[in-house]
């Protein structure tokens, strides 16, 4: 027996995916530190969490059409503009923010006589301001790594914003989706290996656009099917056995192909599907307060971890490869504060700041229209 949910509800297993997906991916970029003190095995398996950032494209996708798909069925394009203005108001203020901050450290650097490397590039600072950095305008990673994820995603979102009529009318029948996604998934495999590239983490400034805005999509895709196929007489057994069927194609598509850029869309799509299901049980999985905590404050760990942890081994670590257990503890606390710090004093209320400026800019060109009416 599951609850009844409608599109814009709270999903709270979603959340709390969320937020471990966050973790895998901070552990990822700090793993370098822990070879001293862990097995290879762990350090194999934690080089694995890039693909947290897969998880977060299909989430992404599924969200934001489960909060503003009706209004895109309903409205159209003209539903674009408040769309555009939420998604602005949601991304960039702490993007900007951190960027910032680091823009500030590479000048203190100079100023000390020291050359903060190419990583710090001034002349692609602009690209990286207006997140399009990963649009194709640079060849490497620089600044802010993982805002490399928040770039596409914008792409992504501005994409939506003017195909989302379009995609309210397809199809969304029992076998449409599973069938599509995985065309779509292996398109992308065949995209991966015609480039002579076997991980979908390689060359991400060339890969990197076109892996999110399959996932993503495959993620509005997922909302209108997983929606429509609840309300059916036998929608758990579809929803479940599609998730296991998804899984299994991924195992073949990896085992017997070789492609494992085809297999990590489907494998995180069944993922997403699970987690969905959790939600609407009478206590969902994750449902608990340090996991909606780490959901809530995701963003900002995923954001700032990678700047922290530059300046954390700067000030604390004397060999980068050989960091103790307690200095990488000492340092996730550290990390979760200070993105608990930025989520409450930064991030929500500049957020709100962003959303009632832009409703205004919105406003305007109405409030004009109807005062030339009123005198005319």
């Amino acid at each position: 027996m599951t609850g009844a949910v409608t599109p814009g509800q709270m999903l709270p297993t979603l959340t709390g995916v969320r937020g471990f997906a966050a973790l895998m991916v901070v552990f990822y970029h700090i793993r370098g530190g822990m070879t001293g003190f862990l097995p290879d095995r762990v350090i194999s398996v934690l080089a694995q969490g890039y693909l947290a950032v897969d998880l977060f494209f299909v989430l992404s996708g599924f969200v934001l059409w489960w909060t503003y798909g009706n209004q895109f069925r309903d409205r159209g394009l003209r539903a674009a503009p408040h769309f555009i203005v939420r998604r602005f108001a949601r991304i960039f203020p702490l993007h900007l923010a951190v960027l910032s901050a680091m823009l500030l450290f590479a000048a203190a650097l100079i100023v000390s006589g020291r050359d903060p490397g190419e990583h710090y590039s001034f002349a692609e600072l602009p690209a990286h301001y207006l997140l399009v950095q990963n649009w194709g305008f640079s060849d490497r990673l620089a600044w802010n790594d993982p805002a490399w994820s928040i770039s596409t995603e914008w792409a992504a979102y501005l994409l939506l914003a003017i195909t989302g009529g379009w995609l309210a009318r397809l199809p969304r029948g029992a076998w449409s989706f599973p069938l599509l996604i995985i065309a779509m998934a292996a398109a992308l495999g065949w995209w991966f290996a015609a480039t002579g590239r076997a991980s979908i983490g390689d060359d991400i400034p060339a890969t990197g656009l076109l892996r999110c805005l399959v996932e993503f999509g495959i993620g509005v895709l997922l909302c209108q099917w997983w929606t429509a196929q609840r309300q059916g007489p036998r929608g758990a057994t579809i929803i479940y056995g599609t998730a296991l069927g998804l899984i299994g194609v991924a195992a073949l598509l990896f085992g017997v192909a070789g492609s494992q850029p085809a297999a990590v869309p489907l494998f995180m799509t069944a993922v997403v599907i699970l987690a969905l299901q959790a939600s609407t049980a009478p206590r969902p999985f994750l449902s608990g307060r340090i996991a909606q905590w780490l959901g809530d404050i995701s963003y900002a760990v995923y954001l700032l971890h990678f700047f922290l942890w530059i300046l954390f081994k700067l000030f604390f670590v004397d060999d980068p490869a050989r960091v103790h257990p307690a200095m990488i503890l000492a340092f996730t606390l550290l990390t979760l504060t200070a993105s608990h710090l930025l989520h409450i004093a930064l991030e929500v209320p500049a957020r709100r700041i962003a959303q009632s400026v832009g409703d205004r800019l919105l406003a305007a060109p109405r409030t004009i229209f109807a005062a030339g009416r009123s005198e005319s």
